[in-house]
C-alpha cells in the first residue's frame, strides 16, 4: 500500500460517518449532524446559495423538510492522505401530500478531510436530483 493510500479503516470510518450523518437528519439530531462538518465546510444544495461554515449550515438545516428515511443505493469512496471523496446515489423519502410516501432520487458528492485527531469530517458537499433507475 502506498504511504498516502487510505486504509480499510479509513474507508470504513468515512462510510460509517456518512451513514450517521443521514441518520442524524432523520432523527433530528442537528447538533450531531453539524459536528460531522469542518468549521469551514461548504454545502452546495441545488438551486440555492452555498452555505459556508457552521452558522450557515445550521440555518440551512433548520429549513430542511422532515425526512422519513434515506435509502442508500450505492456508495463509492476514494482518496489519499487526509482527503477523501464519497460519491453516492440515494432516495430521500418524505411524507407525501396524500398521506403516503413521496420518493426523491438524488445523488451527491462529499469531500472528507481527516482531522489531526483522526476524525474524518465533511469539508464540502454538493447534491441534486437524479433520474430514477
Amino acid at each position: 500500500m502506498a504511504a498516502d493510500a487510505l486504509s480499510q479503516d479509513d474507508f470504513d470510518t468515512i462510510e460509517r460517518n456518512f451513514r450517521a450523518t443521514l441518520a442524524d437528519i432523520v432523527e433530528g439530531r442537528f447538533d450531531d449532524w453539524l459536528n460531522r462538518w469542518t468549521a469551514d465546510a461548504r454545502l452546495m444544495p441545488a438551486d440555492l446559495p452555498d452555505a459556508v461554515g457552521h452558522d450557515q449550515l445550521a440555518a440551512w438545516m433548520r429549513g430542511w423538510p422532515a425526512i422519513k428515511r434515506f435509502e442508500i443505493v450505492d456508495v463509492d469512496i476514494e482518496g489519499r492522505g487526509d482527503l477523501a471523496v464519497l460519491i453516492c446515489h440515494f432516495v430521500r423519502v418524505v411524507d407525501g401530500p396524500d398521506g403516503g410516501e413521496s420518493r426523491h432520487n438524488a445523488r451527491q458528492v462529499l469531500k472528507f478531510r481527516k482531522q489531526p485527531d483522526g476524525q474524518w469530517l465533511i469539508a464540502a458537499a454538493i447534491f441534486n436530483a437524479s433520474p430514477a433507475g
